[in-house]
């Protein structure tokens, strides 16, 4: 009998590309909320049941989904607690029928530090399987990282419901999506849009952070695995504080990203030269996050490495994009930002 999957963040970047690589396999019942009716009609038609909901913070629609559902994968926001605990809710009601369990995806700024500001420096490369995730995250000082919040609100609670839950933990992001809405806009989108304003490369503070990387379409595979593995073998599975995934295949200093955008640039005729020069913190807040500066170090300026060894040993996860596929990345990104400015 196929399982039922539901889905947040079908219409973004990650979400998105996972749910296309779901449905290439047949094997899955899946659901959606989404907030645009256009959005549902066009799921509908690839053989989702898609329902439009007012957002995040609709907590009983998704709570309504998700109790009809033997796994959630929520992959729309890492820093919504409520949606978290209304995915958890649904789910221990369909646990009175039948066995389930909650996938959920954060983000690797759990990890990052703040080296701009000093607040915390961490330049050490942190493995899912030799080191305990869950107790690092809880010996980090406040102020923490939202996703950190998140992800233990979820373990905890998941726990306390009895709900087995699985954290995928992904890096910088990069390739393009491959869902039905958006095609994606990153932290490589971010510095190559300060870069076209500039006319120049820009770096937040020195650039001297690194940030493990990860393709698209290697994240979705691990997903698929995961599910897969859920399936099968969720008795046996670790999961709660023991179930973290990261997902990485390489790393990238910020500095050398910048570096690859001014030389793009320089060769397209956008930039003058291949220079790189520093921008001021609260420009990069105020354009992305809000004016949250503390957000914006530790997404666009720390450290924040891991290593996928879980998934690897557990899932025989093999990421198929190397370090190298990286490179054709920032001249995409390049390209395409350059079409829509026109």
């Amino acid at each position: 009998m196929a399982s039922n999957i539901l889905l947040l963040g079908a219409s973004g970047y990650i979400g998105g590309s996972i749910l296309t690589t779901l449905l290439k396999s047949k094997g899955y019942n899946i659901s959606a909320l989404v907030r645009k009716e256009s959005q549902a009609e066009v799921l509908r038609g690839e053989g989702v049941k898609a329902s439009v909901f007012e957002g995040l913070d609709d907590e009983e629609a998704i709570f309504g989904e998700a109790r009809g559902c033997d796994i959630v994968i929520a992959a729309a926001d890492a820093r919504h607690a409520g949606a978290a605990k209304a995915c958890l809710r649904g789910l221990a009601e369909r646990q009175k029928v039948t066995g389930n369990s909650t996938s959920y995806t954060a983000g690797a700024s759990m990890v990052a530090d703040w080296p701009i500001t000093g607040s915390r420096v961490d330049t050490s490369i942190h493995s899912d399987i030799d080191e305990d995730v869950y107790t690092l995250e809880r010996s980090y000082d406040e102020p923490w990282s939202g996703v950190r919040d998140v992800n233990q609100i979820v373990v905890a609670f998941g726990e306390e419901v009895g709900v087995r839950t699985y954290i995928v933990i992904p890096p910088l992001i990069y390739g393009e999506g491959i869902g039905f809405f958006t095609k994606g806009f990153g932290q490589v989108s971010m510095y190559v849009d300060l870069a076209l304003k500039h006319k120049t490369a820009v770096t937040l503070g020195e650039g001297s952070g690194i940030w493990s990387i990860i393709h698209i379409n290697d994240l979705c595979t691990l997903y698929h695995l995961l599910v897969t593995a859920i399936i099968n073998t969720s008795s046996t599975l670790k999961c709660g504080k023991e179930g973290y995934y990261y997902a990485e295949s390489g790393s990238r200093s910020w500095k050398s990203i910048a570096e690859q955008i001014g030389v793009v640039g320089h060769n397209l005729g956008v930039f003058e030269n291949t220079d790189v020069k520093t921008v001021e913190m609260k420009e990069v807040a105020d354009a992305f996050y809000k004016g949250d500066e503390r957000l914006a170090e530790s997404v666009l300026g720390s450290n924040s490495r891991i290593k996928g060894d879980r998934a690897r040993r557990i899932l025989g996860w093999k990421p198929e994009f190397s370090e190298g596929g990286f490179e054709g990345e920032v001249e995409r990104v390049v390209r395409e930002l350059l079409e829509k400015e026109g």
